[in-house]
């Protein structure tokens, strides 16, 4: 549409240049053209054409709002990320208060007691009891001797122990203890192993017909918990001749007496 208007416009001119037998006053040429570049010699029998083609005719087209719009979106997505890297670079450079990382800690489930020593026994051998802990917003079931991975936990390196606060359930062959929402007098006791990062996930974004197409890659940190202890509930040993443990099985003619 643009070159159909541009070559009648450009026919319109040769007609009225041939037309006409005269050349047209200067007045009006000075009107249509512009001053003449210095740097560049024009011959004057190129002058009347160069004239109508020093004028520039700009014509809207949906491509270049595209792209300017796209433009936008890039700025604006980039602003975003420098916006993010400097909070988490400002997160990390920080300085946090023993009472600030405790606070934090507590918040997302977990208190820190200091690095595991040489002497200290923490594994024990497999209880017949599990747990349910709320680590941020995940749940995990878990029994001493379990490996867990979790987001990554501040505050905390590898060889730390840890004590699980949120406690949402106990369980044994015995008993079962719900907590509403959690329960004040249990507790789990955890290891860090390592810190670590997750399988690469692609991340690919595009909008169709706006030439807009953009792929990330993104790995997730994560931390590794060996758990050691569970308390808050009554513990039944192992018994040494190798026969599992049996739950406890109700007497049906108890029940029906009671009914």
């Amino acid at each position: 549409m643009a070159h159909r208007r541009c070559l009648l416009s450009l026919a319109r001119h040769a007609t009225a240049i041939i037309s006409q037998k005269k050349m047209p006053p200067l007045s009006a040429v000075e009107v249509l053209t512009r001053k003449p570049n210095p740097a560049i010699t024009i011959p004057n029998s190129e002058l009347s054409w160069f004239s109508f083609w020093s004028h520039s005719r700009h014509f809207s087209s949906s491509k270049s709002e595209d792209s300017e719009t796209e433009v936008e979106v890039e700025m604006e997505e980039a602003s975003d990320v420098e916006a993010e890297n400097d909070n988490a670079a400002s997160d990390l450079g920080r300085d946090y208060s023993p009472e600030e990382k405790e606070a934090e800690a507590v918040a997302i489930g977990y208190k820190v007691l200091g690095p595991l020593q040489r002497s200290d026994r923490v594994f024990k051998d497999y209880e017949p009891v599990f747990a349910v802990v709320q680590i941020g917003s995940h749940q995990f079931k878990v029994s001493n001797g379990d490996s867990i991975f979790t987001e990554r936990l501040k505050f905390c390196e590898v060889n730390d122990k840890l004590i699980l606060n949120k406690v949402l359930l106990l369980g044994s062959p015995t008993q079962t203890i719900i907590g509403r929402p959690i329960l004040p007098d249990a507790a789990v006791h955890a290891v860090v192993e390592e810190h670590a990062l997750d399988a690469k996930v692609i991340i690919f974004k595009k909008k169709r017909r706006k030439n807009y197409r953009r792929t990330k890659g993104h790995r997730q940190e994560l931390t590794k918990l060996r758990i050691t202890d569970i308390q808050g509930i009554e513990k039944q040993e192992i018994k040494t001749d190798g026969k599992p443990l049996k739950a406890a099985v109700k007497n049906p003619e108890k029940i029906a007496a009671a009914v």
